[in-house]
């Protein structure tokens, strides 16, 4: 859940405390936090420990706790093999400091980190499952090479993350829009959507890609002055037409609407030839007429003169690069998936 501002700095105000700086040494010293019943007994009389949300469970909230490095020793075989990973489960952490904490090669599911500041903190490998991390922030975090299954990064700051081969499932989301859009740092929001593009690209999620893809090149777009004609040309030729790349159906509903245009032209200046002679055309004829000069087949059935000629050669022109986009934007759904 959400916290209001009163109540993480209530939160926070807890563990400053004469009895709250003696529970945060037991904590640190015992690591009582890997169960919530063995926690529950070293914090007894910790003020909130007893709300609902963080029933059965352990209770972080607002703590205090920059530079922990939350792994343990464990024994991976019998020939005495260990390493140190965090084992962490069902910890409540909203509001609390981690700077610059160890969270590499961990196990982590089932815990919170809303509104908590985890930045520079080290999640290199961890596998991190049913863990939300909405309106946290995550400036310069490494998540290289970890794994994240259901997470929620709603809101966060993602500033400088490193994600270089970090794997994501379906169910991670986050958000609509990064928190650097809302507040209109676009250029930091693009870079923000091509590391969690790339992200996606690596974990073979190529719709979820396209998606990001297309937030990149509109947070990019809107970095340039609204009047600039750059701008304006970005948004015609690059999200009208295509949604910069990842659209073919935007390419087929362009090029009818450029078919039919051009046959209304044609209907209504009359400037057609069939076999050489002047006739009385219908729209289906006109039709005709522009669907196969958008094309580029020209049967020489059908022959434009006057102005019409000009018309014609411009709708070839534009039918050849439509066709050219549609067949580079299949082709590559085709070859990436």
């Amino acid at each position: 859940m959400l916290y209001s501002n009163e109540d993480l700095e209530n939160l926070r105000h807890r563990w400053t405390s004469p009895k709250g700086q003696r529970i945060l040494k037991t904590i640190r010293e015992a690591r009582c936090y890997l169960s919530p019943v063995l926690f529950r007994e070293k914090v007894h009389g910790l003020p909130g420990i007893n709300d609902p949300e963080v029933a059965d469970s352990v209770d972080l909230r607002g703590a205090p706790l920059s530079g922990f490095d939350f792994r343990i020793s464990v024994q991976e075989d019998d020939n005495g093999f260990s390493e140190s990973i965090a084992l962490l489960s069902n910890i409540h952490f909203e509001g609390a400091t981690l700077r610059h904490c160890n969270f590499e090669g961990g196990r982590i599911h089932d815990c919170s980190f809303e509104n908590t500041d985890l930045s520079f903190t080290e999640f290199k490998t961890a596998s991190l499952t049913s863990c939300n991390f909405s309106e946290a922030d995550l400036t310069e975090v490494n998540l290289r090479s970890a794994k994240l299954t259901d997470c929620n990064f709603s809101n966060a700051t993602i500033k400088d993350v490193s994600l270089d081969t970090t794997l994501v499932d379906e169910k991670t989301t986050f958000g609509k829009v990064s928190k650097s859009e809302k507040e209109e740092n676009f250029y930091s929001a693009a870079i923000e959507y091509k590391q969690i593009k790339e992200m996606y690209k690596n974990s073979s999620l190529h719709q979820q890609a396209d998606d990001y893809h297309y937030k990149e090149m509109v947070t990019k777009r809107k970095s340039i002055p609204l009047k600039s004609p750059k701008r304006w040309l970005a948004y015609i030729f690059g999200d009208l037409l295509c949604k910069y790349g990842i659209s073919y159906t935007r390419v087929i509903a362009w090029g009818a609407i450029i078919v039919v245009s051009f046959a209304l032209i044609a209907h209504v200046q009359k400037s057609l030839l069939y076999n050489n002679e002047l006739v009385q055309v219908t729209f289906s004829d006109t039709l005709y007429f522009s669907l196969v000069t958008f094309t580029t087949l020209g049967y020489g059935d059908f022959h434009a003169i006057g102005p019409m000629r000009f018309a014609a050669g411009i709708e070839s022109f534009i039918g050849a690069s439509l066709i050219s986009l549609f067949t580079v934007i299949v082709a590559r759904k085709i070859i990436r998936d």
